[in-house]
């Protein structure tokens, strides 16, 4: 029997609402940013490129911007709580300067900037096409609108269910309906589009912008958020430029 590919995983998949899978993974990663987490010891900086496997498939990742390091084993694997069961975490980027505290659990360290990386469990091995990749693209221009407001609700439950699970009842977290950018920019193996979002959790209130990634990297997909906390209309010009950016970095790390 052949081996399934990508196109087959992602074909029954949408028919199953695989695009609102992947909005909830993109709201369920803001949730981040007022929550600090414990570990032994601060991983130290790293300047070269790092690779992750996705499906047994190293794929380069660089970091999204210059002043901004991959947080290391110990501290992605406590933050696979904040990543819905569908899809697994590989890579996570904060500003250098917020690693240590991030790391020490600084329960007051609100991140303004970072990013994650994650791939779906199930999907990740599977080979990915081009003409997979363009069925995923136009299906998440034709539904994002449609399943934005029952994905945020899902979104909420599912991670207030985590921290009642973990007896965290006081990080329960509220959204309000997102502002959607749209798609921020469009290529043959890289789809981009955007929100800015109002999330509660824990009493504090921050309003972030998201752009959410989709890449087809060496045959597999990836999705890749970049997050970045709402100051003006330059904020959205900043994501735009800079989701670009790192989607192309991020391919050409990968030509072989």
């Amino acid at each position: 029997m052949s081996e399934p590919r990508c196109g087959q995983y992602l074909e029954y998949n949408m028919k199953g609402n695989t695009m609102r899978k992947i909005i909830i993974a993109c709201l369920l990663s803001l949730c981040l940013v007022s929550i600090g987490y414990a570990q032994d010891t601060t991983p130290e900086p790293t300047t070269t490129v790092q690779t992750f496997k996705a499906g047994g498939t190293p794929i380069a990742i660089p970091p999204p911007t210059p002043e901004m390091t991959e947080v290391g084993y110990d501290t992605r694997e406590l933050m696979e709580i904040f990543v819905p069961q569908n899809n697994r975490l590989i890579a996570a980027f904060v500003l250098t300067e917020d690693l240590p505290r991030l790391a020490a659990g600084d329960e007051n360290l609100i991140m303004s900037l970072y990013s994650m990386v994650q791939v779906p469990r199930r999907g990740e091995a599977m080979d990915c096409a081009a003409s997979d990749f363009s069925e995923v693209t136009a299906g998440a221009k034709e539904q994002f609108g449609d399943i934005m407001n029952s994905s945020m609700k899902e979104a909420e439950d599912e991670f207030n269910r985590r921290m009642k699970a973990l007896d965290l009842e006081d990080a329960t977290m509220s959204m309000k309906d997102p502002v959607q950018i749209g798609c921020l920019f469009s290529k043959p193996d890289s789809y981009c589009f955007g929100m800015i979002m109002e999330n509660t959790i824990g009493g504090i209130t921050t309003k972030m912008t998201m752009g959410c990634m989709l890449l087809r990297v060496r045959n597999r997909m990836i999705f890749v958020y970049l997050y970045k906390e709402y100051e003006n209309e330059e904020t959205v010009t900043w994501l735009r430029k800079n989701t670009e950016a790192w989607s192309d970095a991020i391919l050409a790390a990968n030509k072989e």
